[in-house]
């Protein structure tokens, strides 16, 4: 799952989320859940995610997100009503390859 890992430390670096750094990832292709442990930049201690994630096609949608800190779920979930949860998987070997994955 590191390519995994890799991929998402990539899109947050080109988001411009620098402050975010993944401590942590563990991916459950059979629950379909997502565990993270997060350091972010002015947070004394990491923070922990958990989501529930489904594939539909060429996207993937995070159906449920929770975090150890309450303003940091509020602030996913209303970031995820922004784009309906869903992301498009990237294309080419890339892609396929995260789609075998998860």
């Amino acid at each position: 799952m590191d390519i995994i890992a890799k991929a998402i430390e990539a899109k947050l670096h080109s988001a411009g989320l620098n402050w975010i750094k993944l401590q942590s990832f563990h991916l459950s292709t059979k629950e379909k859940t997502i565990t993270a442990e997060l350091i972010l930049e002015g947070e004394p201690l990491p923070v922990s995610v958990q989501a529930i994630y489904a594939i539909t096609g060429d996207l993937i949608r995070i159906v449920a997100i929770e975090t150890s800190k309450k303003w940091l779920t509020e602030a996913a979930t209303l970031g995820l009503l922004r784009t309906e949860g869903t992301f498009p998987l990237p294309g080419g070997l890339v892609g396929k390859l995260l789609k075998f994955f998860l």
